[in-house]
């Protein structure tokens, strides 16, 4: 019969799916002022960064995994019966979700063991999925965006390189033209001393 009795440590922590040593880890732990975020909170902040995650996905990563490690670092109110997360970890967990998006999408298509061989006239071998083909637009898109942008750039610079190079040369060519209209100045001084000269060395023909 006693061993029968159920043990009153199984019916604690039992909310969404948490194990009893997780809850009792929780409890043992203490709340710091960084433990601010709800899940639904959490949740919202995924969804905003375009990994968007449930809310029982968040609840999972607040508990122990199979190393005795949380995937986010929280703390279970028994008060209040709910997590609080800090927002660096979620800021950790938002960036790995993403690069496994990112992965995801360069990685290569797996490959299909019934696809027909493509066919020798360039028809399409299967229905292409319309969230497939749209991805494909979008990123042809963005590619097109950036490639005009760049050369949108390097007009700008050949532009104001045309431009410096102008201004540069302008002011060559006025320095030149102030030398030229100098050199004359100087010229036409020396042809009147010369000739002031002549005129005083030449011999006195009155008597």
């Amino acid at each position: 019969m006693f061993g029968n009795v159920r043990n009153s440590a199984e019916s604690v922590g039992t909310i969404q799916g948490a194990t009893p040593i997780a809850h009792e880890s929780q409890r043992s732990g203490y709340r710091k002022p960084t433990h601010s975020l709800t899940v639904r909170e959490v949740a919202r902040l995924f969804e905003q960064a375009g990994v968007a995650r449930t809310e029982r996905s968040i609840t999972n990563w607040c508990l122990p995994n199979r190393d005795g490690v949380p995937r986010l670092d929280s703390y279970f109110d028994p008060n209040e019966r709910r997590y609080f997360i800090t927002p660096e970890s979620v800021r950790l967990a938002i960036e790995e979700e993403k690069a496994k998006a990112r992965r995801a999408q360069t990685a290569p298509p797996l490959h299909q063991p019934h696809e027909s061989a493509p066919a020798t006239d360039g028809s399409p071998t299967h229905a292409e999925a319309p969230g497939d083909r749209a991805d494909a637009e979008v990123r042809q898109l963005r590619q097109e965006v950036l490639d005009l942008k760049i050369t949108n750039r390097a007009k700008d610079l050949f532009i104001e390189q045309l431009r410096e190079e102008r201004a540069a040369f302008a002011g060559e060519r006025q320095s030149f033209i102030d030398k030229l209209l100098a050199s004359n100045h100087r010229q036409g001084q020396l042809e009147a001393q010369m000739l002031q000269l002549s005129k005083g060395d030449a011999p006195n023909t009155t008597t």
